[in-house]
């Protein structure tokens, strides 16, 4: 019995200094139990793997989910409306949940009216897509622009660049909710030209794909912008009233 206590505390020992606690606290409640001889060396294995495995991407999930700086953390896609007023594709939603879109580098257009949940899809779809192992970034088309404006400032844009385009997915909010500065519209070509290369964004806007090109100037660099972000998109259109209200309870957008 105390040769086997002193190669518990050995392993447990090599575990911990792997940075595998779970593992190694597994192994010592197993080697507890009274009915621990009657486990297979594979059975036990699986358990404490398991566990470790299990752990670890439950807390990986959960920094990340703090770092997508949701604005709707309780959103999920099981509480989307599909209420026929609001005609919207399940087997959209139902296509986005396999993520393929992620891996082919396709974006997600979200529009519809003000108050009619467009942000709160937005936001569940951010949260699926990291309980699915990806990492994912909210943030709103207004911040945006001012993080970028304020990074410059500090001479620092390269940085926050590689810092914001390097989510799976990034979703920008209230996208082109107001017109365009020509320095704005430089710091969203910058965004959108590394986006395309290897991830994938989710626009969430109120505002048709046609009124965009206006908002960003009529010129090149919005040809450029909307060549990225609507060509091979999927398109979630959201139709009926606001839903600010509904049930006598205020919703967000």
């Amino acid at each position: 019995m105390t040769n086997l206590i002193e190669k518990i505390n050995e392993l447990t020992h090599y575990l911990r200094k792997m940075r595998l606690p779970v593992m190694a606290d597994q192994l010592i409640e197993l080697y507890s139990d009274p009915k621990s001889d009657q486990r297979t060396a594979l059975d036990i294995l699986e358990e404490i793997i398991t566990e470790e495995y299990q752990t670890r991407r439950f807390n990986t999930i959960q920094r990340n989910l703090k770092l997508a700086k949701l604005s709707q953390p309780q959103a999920n896609v099981q509480g989307i409306d599909y209420s026929p007023s609001r005609k919207i594709h399940k087997e959209t939603i139902e296509q986005l949940a396999t993520c393929q879109f992620i891996s082919n580098h396709r974006n997600v257009i979200i529009q519809g009216a003000t108050g009619t949940g467009k942000s709160y899809i937005a936001n569940a779809l951010c949260r699926y897509v990291i309980e699915q192992g990806y990492t994912a970034r909210y943030v709103r088309m207004y911040d945006l622009l001012s993080e970028m404006a304020q990074a410059e400032l500090e001479d620092k844009l390269p940085l926050y660049l590689k810092k914001i385009t390097k989510f799976n997915v990034l979703v920008i909010d209230d996208f082109l909710l107001t017109p365009t500065t020509e320095h704005e519209q430089k710091y969203l070509m910058e965004v959108f030209e590394l986006s395309s290369l290897k991830r994938s964004l989710i626009l969430s806007s109120q505002m048709e794909a046609g009124e965009w090109h206006k908002k960003l100037g009529g010129g090149a660099i919005a040809d450029a912008v909307l060549d990225r972000a609507v060509s091979n998109s999927y398109h979630i259109f959201i139709h009926g009233d606001s839903l600010r209200m509904k049930d006598g309870s205020v919703t967000t957008d």
